[in-house]
């Protein structure tokens, strides 16, 4: 783009994956949120594993845009948001970042949308995993967030992570195993397919939910977030 700056551009920061099948997730967000906004300009951008990085994305749009609203495809407000993607876009005056996805009522729904998808029923032990991190606020969002699917599922809720922080999935399905004749369900906190939800199928649970992949909720989310001040 040459001459003055102009519109808006969003960056959709995804943590990023070796799997073609979490990546096209990516790409198929981004375009259903072109398809829900025409007049912005949105890009793809990762924190890990892939390319391209987000500080990179950012220093390239802000000088064509009058603004540059980076949105993390993250869950939780762990390291990569407060740190990667916020030290992104702290250069630019015409560049913000928001926070992370969740915790969110919509999140929780979609939660339960897919545990209903794959079998779960109540009398079930249900544990949300997260994909983990070693910050406080990222292991309180998840709390959080599994306390508004409890809400919304009617039952309480075990919160389970995939890393850095405890319990570990498969800690916390064992622990379900104390009560006879109880199904585990494993909900999936994460966005596409991955390491972290191979994880999750190796962790003895007898149900583990799709990931929350490109659904109209995510793009709502992704929405919600980037028009929020």
């Amino acid at each position: 783009m040459t001459g003055e700056p102009a519109g808006t551009a969003l960056v959709l920061v995804a943590h990023g994956t070796a799997s073609p099948q979490g990546r096209q997730v990516v790409h198929d967000l981004a375009d259903a949120v072109r398809a829900a906004r025409p007049e912005l300009a949105v890009a793809d951008a990762y924190v890990d594993v892939q390319e391209p990085k987000v500080a990179h994305v950012v220093a390239r749009l802000a000088p064509e845009y009058d603004e540059v609203v980076a949105v993390p495809l993250l869950f939780c407000g762990g390291y990569h948001v407060r740190v990667d993607v916020a030290k992104a876009v702290a250069p630019y005056d015409n560049a913000r970042s928001t926070g992370a996805l969740g915790p969110s009522r919509l999140i929780a729904e979609l939660l339960a949308q897919r545990l209903r998808e794959a079998g779960a029923r109540p009398g079930d032990a249900i544990v949300m995993a997260a994909a983990g991190s070693s910050r406080a606020e990222a292991t309180a969002d998840a709390r959080a967030q599994a306390r508004l699917l409890a809400d919304v599922w009617g039952t309480s809720i075990d919160v389970a992570f995939g890393s850095a922080a405890t319990p570990s999935v498969p800690d916390a399905v064992s622990a379900n195993r104390d009560h006879p004749h109880v199904r585990v369900a494993v909900a999936a906190l994460l966005l596409g397919e991955g390491h972290f939800h191979d994880k999750l199928t190796r962790s003895g649970a007898e149900i583990v939910t799709a990931p929350l992949g490109a659904s109209p909720q995510i793009v709502e989310q992704i929405l919600t977030r980037f028009d929020e001040e």
